[in-house]
């Protein structure tokens, strides 16, 4: 492009000086060669003029445009500036920052920045405003705001030194909302915190579970003994109300357990293909008394369905509901039963009875922790109230949604909706179930039995109610003792072994331990409080047969018979 100044007339000095010597002459006394030269010169002196105002003219534009985008850029920007003298005054700021105070820009022009900082982070501006800085430091800080509203907002200030026009020193300021970023922090915090404390929960409820079916465990095996023991038809009835008082109370604390498990997020569902058949497999043993009651029948209806749930978890829904049924059906049939549903999709577990049924307005309630109908002497040998409380968590966890319906006199229907799986033909066949009955009541007699047991009241109970059993007991409180035993020459039979033992060590490690040590599969079992899954993941994939503390003496020798 070529430079405006290439189309200006040439300065002549020597005409500047003509028309300055022309000027003070009279024009009357100009001759007419002087005055044509003078017109001249003035219309050259025009142009240059009217080409200097373009210039200014198009100067001016440009700092127009300039004045603009510094609007644009300052004003319009989505993050707040401003400026402030060395008193903490504001001399300016920008729209963003006038919002972020809350504030007209008009009206805080002029105020101290400080009316607008909290109370605590007042006296830190002050120092950085009194703080002799170069020119182009910069300091950095969090702080924060309180806007007219009393509303409360967390600022990243970042703080420039400079110098205004007069050479005075100034703070041009940019503010960053950083509230969202802070909230954020203080919610990854708060669930830290909530995660460490669930996990010490976790750990609190693992102990627990543990230390609390100690006693317990140890007592049904004290009272397995007594039962066995002659005497007078009074010590039989205060044993057997002793009997029953143990199973009320495992039964309690197995319910208190399992409710604050499942509120403290312990339990994971885990669900996979399983058949009705397993799951019925696993429940009639657990009533095994029940076809003895008269005028009570439970009947399970078989099925060829096949299930997407976990079966431990599932068990449970089914085994209470089983159980709260029988207690309220003074006589009828209880039947459990698996139909199709929502369209052949999904089945339906049923669990009826024909027993006193449920009044409608208690329905709402009956899944609420504590509530019974008919207990309101708060009868313990009823329990808690809390088998329904832990059926509702239970399914909610699964994700299979519970229906009830009822008529007063009656009985009741409880229904678990559960999503069909493909059926597994690998997995349909089962192995059958070793029976026991078979087994003289000699079947122990002479066996060596090893006891890893840490717990001395537990350990004392398990040891004579082996020799109850006509086994030949040996106990130890950990790995190191029962390793000691084999040096001197035993060869246990069989090896039933608490999870946790003393220190770090655990019943797994050391009855495989044991078996590489004698090189023998020994037969094993893990009778245990930890309801952890993972222990019993571990167990049954190394072959150890898992019982869980309190255990009836009769379920135990059951599950030793058939591991020999």
């Amino acid at each position: 492009m070529n430079d405006p100044d290439d189309h200006r007339p040439p300065r002549d000095e020597s005409r500047a000086r003509r028309i300055k010597a022309l000027s003070t002459e009279s024009v009357e006394d100009l001759p007419a060669g002087a005055l044509r030269l003078l017109v001249q010169e003035l219309r050259l002196h025009q142009i240059e003029l009217e080409m200097q105002n373009e210039e200014l003219r198009i100067t001016h534009a440009a700092l127009d445009v300039t004045r603009e985008h510094y609007f644009n850029l300052y004003d319009l920007a989505p993050v707040a500036y401003c400026t402030v003298d060395a008193s903490g005054m504001i001399q300016q700021i920008n729209l963003c920052g006038a919002r972020l105070l809350s504030t007209e820009r008009e009206s805080v022009v002029g105020l101290p920045l400080a009316r607008f900082i909290a109370p605590e982070h007042r006296d830190h501006f002050y120092l950085q405003c009194r703080l002799p800085l170069d020119e182009g430091a910069q300091r950095s800080c969090e702080m924060r705001l309180l806007d007219r509203a009393g509303e409360q907002v967390w600022v990243e200030m970042d703080a420039t030194a400079a110098k205004d026009d007069l050479g005075e020193p100034q703070l041009r300021i940019v503010l960053i909302d950083v509230t969202a970023r802070r909230q954020a922090a203080q919610l990854r915090e708060k669930q830290e915190a909530a995660e460490a404390e669930r996990r010490a929960m976790s750990r609190f409820l693992s102990a627990a579970s543990h230390d609390l079916r100690q006693p317990t465990h140890a007592m049904g095996l004290l009272i397995d003994q007594l039962k066995q023991l002659p005497g007078s038809p009074k010590n039989h009835v205060l044993v057997s109300r002793l009997d029953a008082s143990v199973h009320t109370l495992e039964y309690m604390l197995n319910a208190l357990l399992d409710l604050s498990r499942l509120d403290a997020d312990f339990v994971q569902a885990q669900p996979q293909p399983v058949p009705f058949a397993r799951l019925v497999e696993q429940l009639r043993p657990l009533f095994p008394d029940e076809g003895l009651r008269t005028g009570v029948r439970l009947k399970f209806r078989p099925s060829h369905a096949w299930l997407h749930t976990d079966l431990p978890l599932l068990q449970r829904v089914i085994h209470n509901l089983v159980g709260n049924a029988l207690r309220f059906t003074p006589q009828g049939t209880v039947l459990v039963a698996c139909r199709p549903a929502n369209g052949g999709t999904h089945a339906r577990i049923e669990v009826r009875d024909s027993g006193i049924g449920i009044a409608p307005d208690h329905l709402n309630r009956i899944f609420d922790e504590f509530f019974q109908v008919d207990n309101p002497e708060r009868d313990r040998s009823k329990g808690l109230g809390l088998g329904l409380s832990i059926v509702r968590r239970t399914c909610d966890l699964l994700g299979h949604p519970i229906h009830v319906q009822s008529l007063p006199g009656w009985g009741s229907c409880f229904s678990v909706t559960v999503p069909l799986a493909p059926p597994q033909p690998a997995l349909s066949q089962e192995p059958p179930a070793r029976t026991t009955q078979a087994l003289s009541q000699d079947a122990l007699s002479g066996l060596n039995g090893l006891i890893i047991e840490d717990d001395a009241m537990a350990c004392d109970a398990l040891f004579d109610l082996l020799k109850t059993w006509k086994a030949v007991p040996h106990a130890v409180e950990g790995l190191e003792s029962a390793r000691a035993l084999v040096a001197q020459g035993l060869l246990p039979d069989f090896i039933v072994s608490d999870h946790r033992l003393r220190g770090h060590e655990n019943g797994i490690d050391a009855i495989l331990a044991l078996r590489e040590l004698t090189r023998r599969n020994i037969p094993a079992c893990l009778v245990t409080g930890d309801m952890d899954k993972a222990v019993a993941e571990r167990a049954r994939s190394v072959g150890i047969a898992l019982l869980y503390k309190p255990a009836r003496p009769a379920a135990l020798r059951e599950l030793i018979l058939s591991i020999i």
